[in-house]
């Protein structure tokens, strides 16, 4: 049988009293971390002072800008296949060239748009809806525009509007 005569264990008595010494432990703790944090501020570890280091930096960067011209193409747009969910591309895009060629660039524009042009309307669906699509049209693009004007003298192609409607 049960011993009715043992005493409950009450759960107040088992609830211990929050100590003091991790009140004392947490703000000795404070005391040090700001002590520390004034100390590499003070002794330049930290330097909160950007604005200083940023305008140097640009500074720098302003001296070392490549000799570079953006020629533009103008608007392309292009009716879509009937499959597709969209009607039309708007597409522009600039041209990043050295700017000792950027007058040879400018000169065959025409011939650019004639191939960026044929590019795009033979452009499936899916190639112009899928994942990545506008990485892998504007690889192809850029090709065919180095084919164009030669190599070396374009560096890159910036799209600067690929919309669909």
């Amino acid at each position: 049988m049960a011993n009715t005569n043992t005493p409950e264990i009450d759960a107040s008595q088992n609830s211990r009293k929050p100590s003091k010494r991790l009140l004392l432990l947490s703000f000795c703790l404070c005391v040090i971390g700001a002590g520390g944090g004034f100390f590499a501020q003070s002794s330049g570890a930290l330097d909160f002072n950007r604005n200083a280091t940023l305008t140097g930096r640009v500074e720098a960067a302003s001296q070392t800008r490549p000799d570079v011209a953006f020629v533009e193409i103008p608007t392309l747009i292009v009716t879509l296949p009937l499959n597709a969910k969209n009607n039309h591309l708007r597409f522009t895009a600039l041209i990043e060239v050295p700017r000792e060629h950027q007058k040879d660039v400018e000169f065959l524009m025409p011939r650019i748009q004639d191939i960026l042009n044929g590019y795009l309307r033979a452009l499936t669906a899916e190639d112009i809806e899928g994942p990545g699509a506008l990485f892998k049209i504007r690889l192809h693009l850029f090709r065919r525009i180095a084919m164009v004007v030669g190599l070396g003298k374009a560096s890159s192609l910036l799209v600067t509007e690929f919309i669909l409607n």
